[in-house]
């Protein structure tokens, strides 16, 4: 009888497996999608150039996204073959993906309520070419809606980004346990039975006494040298 690996679930019935292969395709079509609109944006600023906190913020995220498609593919084809390593790294590079993801949006979020509100307020009048009150209420709240829009993003993302690196670790343990049941470490049966001094009842009095010897002890079987014909 083979032995039986339990299969680990996620979203309450839904194996890890499964999950690395979708959790990696998602992360190659949408990381690649991002990734391309990014470095498009980036080979265009000389016709639409960007302030330089959001050019580097520009070049942060396209790094990023393209990473995260590469080593999707990792995490992909080490699900299809059951290969503990890749599917290890690309567990590793959701964690880094990440950290870098948080740092980068963190940056992003700064920039966005640190600039100049009244700048963005004044090219919405001036787009909507009406600067009535209630014109200039209405860019106040639009902006405010869309700096609440984007952290929501943020966050929400991140958390989907940590979800998914608790589901492919799921499946590194899982292959970790199938490995070692396909691999289990069997020890030799003289090294049970000559793995050295065995411990007995006399073993605490002193050395020369002779019951300290296993082979005279109680339930020897009356095979010790000193046992009673």
């Amino acid at each position: 009888m083979s032995p039986y690996v339990r299969t680990r679930t996620f979203c309450c019935c839904l194996p890890v497996r499964f999950g690395v292969f979708l959790l990696s395709l998602l992360g190659f079509a949408g990381g690649g999608f991002l990734a391309v609109y990014g470095w498009i944006q980036l080979s265009q600023l000389q016709q639409h150039p960007l302030g330089k906190i959001d050019e580097i913020s520009l070049w942060i995220q396209s790094s990023l996204f393209s990473l995260l498609a590469v080593l999707s593919i990792f995490g992909f084809f080490g699900a299809m073959i059951k290969n503990r390593g890749m599917v290890s790294g690309f567990a590793i590079a959701i964690a880094i993906h990440l950290g870098f993801s948080i740092a980068a949006g963190c940056f992003s979020i700064y920039t966005m309520f640190a600039r100049d509100s009244q700048a963005a307020i004044d090219s919405c009048l001036q787009k909507a070419n009406d600067d009535s009150d209630t014109t200039t209420q209405l860019c106040k709240n639009g902006l405010i809606l869309i700096k609440a829009v984007t952290v929501v993003i943020f966050v929400v993302t991140w958390l989907i980004q940590l979800y998914a690196y608790f589901v492919v670790e799921r499946y590194v343990d899982q292959l970790d346990e199938e490995r070692l049941f396909e691999n289990p470490v069997v020890l030799p049966r003289t090294m049970v039975m000559q793995g050295g001094p065995q411990a007995t009842t006399y073993t605490g009095f002193a050395p020369n006494y002779p019951f300290t010897d296993p082979r005279n002890a109680s339930g020897a079987n009356g095979q010790g040298p000193n046992s009673m014909a």
